[in-house]
């Protein structure tokens, strides 16, 4: 019979950070443009959203030379240079991206304060709580490196002195996330002066282990880490079929009668009759 390809099924796949990027990301827009940003796309089929007082700002990159597909920043001024910045490479899942945004677009309704300044322990705070959740420091690293219980999702952060500026164009960064094995690693990365309560949101946004759907094929599956766990949403025609099969043995089937079981039953006591009274 001819060689047909095989249709993709859903599956939950958890937890989400070992999930595929192949998942609609305009999801990640959304909570943005609830808070009233406003969208724009370029000639080459980048979008870009941006505040109303254009502080803040996202942009999603498909056609853009490099790994970055998205890039977040904002500053008090407008027409300088921001005063911090988060990247996620393309193969980030997006809902990673998308609590990110929505942490973002709820801090900037309570104005500026909300979303800048306000970095005063410098994420000591982020690291305690990871500690506290299992992760353990890697000294193998020439950077400060924190690892996950799983060791598939490592936190590196540069202690040395950077230039704002270096940041800014991304050619370096304070924080560091580097998530999955190495066949199939993505990469977050924050610049030193992001909100700590950002910071907080942007790496549990990053670890957290909900599941999350993908349509996938088997041989989509063997490229998951091994550590993933995989569920069908829902069974495929043959395996209902095969299900509703047995279902039918089991319920015609004649029900064994206790002698077939082995089990001894005592004969019946006969009920002699009441005597007869004078």
């Amino acid at each position: 019979m001819p060689n047909t390809p095989e249709a993709p099924r859903e599956y939950w796949i958890a937890p989400r950070y070992l999930a595929n990027a192949d998942a609609d990301g305009s999801e990640a827009v959304q909570p943005l443009l609830d808070v009233g940003w406003a969208s724009s796309r370029d000639t080459e089929g980048n979008t870009f959203v941006t505040a109303p007082d254009l502080s803040a700002r996202l942009a999603h990159l498909p056609e853009a030379d490099g790994p970055v597909l998205w890039k977040i920043s904002a500053g008090p001024d407008a027409f300088a240079p921001p005063d911090w910045l988060v990247t996620f490479d393309g193969r980030t899942p997006p809902e990673v991206v998308t609590d990110f945004t929505g942490a973002l677009a709820d801090a900037w309704t309570h104005g500026p304060d909300g979303y800048l300044g306000n970095n005063q322990d410098g994420g000591a705070e982020t690291v305690l709580e990871l500690l506290a959740r299992g992760w353990h420091f890697d000294p193998a690293t020439p950077f400060l490196s924190y690892q996950s219980p799983d060791r598939l999702v490592q936190l590196h952060i540069r202690d040395k002195p950077l230039r704002h500026s270096a940041e800014m164009a991304g050619d370096t960064e304070r924080w560091l996330f580097e998530v999955g094995p190495a066949r199939a690693c993505w990469y977050a990365t924050a610049s030193s002066r992001l909100p700590d309560h950002l910071l907080q949101q942007l790496t549990t946004a990053i670890t957290h282990p909900a599941p999350v759907q993908r349509h996938m094929r088997r041989i989509d599956l063997e490229h998951l880490p091994a550590t993933a766990t995989v569920t069908p949403t829902a069974p495929n025609s043959l395996e209902a079929a095969r299900f509703q099969a047995a279902t039918a043995r089991s319920l015609s089937a004649p029900r064994p009668t206790p002698s077939a079981l082995g089990l001894n039953t005592a004969p019946a006591v006969p009920v002699r009759p009441a005597g007869r009274t004078r």
